[in-house]
């Protein structure tokens, strides 16, 4: 099988959600999404969002500001977060970038259950790595792999 790639998300971190839904939705003629709270280990993580098509834009705000979001938008303010890129082989994909000279913050893949993808689709699992920042010019890369 071959490894599949494709950029399925950008994440914005933003200070109010409910705006910055309201200012991307109306200009890119999107679909709104409702603000879910989703249940992390020690901080908070609110995402709300807007759909064009099959291509989402999440925004994320973490109201406890102790969170890897509440952290980012202390330091650096509002902006692009992180890119999801989806796949069909996590493990692949890990090793596919790390031949490209990039590093990992977990090569041991997260586990999500019963995730929520959007859309109406539940996911029954959701296997996700991070690529470092600082091996791509800064910019966070969410590896994942859906498994229906």
């Amino acid at each position: 099988m071959a490894l599949e790639l494709s950029i399925h998300e950008i994440t914005i971190a933003v200070n109010d959600i409910e705006t910055a839904s309201k200012t991307f939705g109306g200009a890119l003629q999107g679909t709104i999404d409702e603000v879910q709270d989703f249940p992390n280990e020690g901080f908070e993580l609110k995402m709300g969002g807007v759909w064009i098509g099959d291509f989402h834009i999440a925004m994320v705000n973490d109201p406890s500001g102790v969170g890897p979001v509440g952290k980012f938008l202390s330091k650096r303010g509002e902006g692009v977060f992180e890119v999801n890129v989806r796949t069909n082989d996590l493990p692949a994909a890990i090793e596919h970038f790390k031949s490209q000279g990039l590093r990992f913050i977990n090569e041991e893949p997260k586990v999500l259950k019963n995730y929520d993808a959007g859309h109406g689709q539940v996911l029954s699992e959701l296997r996700i790595a991070f690529v470092d920042p600082r091996s791509t010019h800064g910019v966070l890369i969410e590896v994942a792999q859906w498994v229906d």
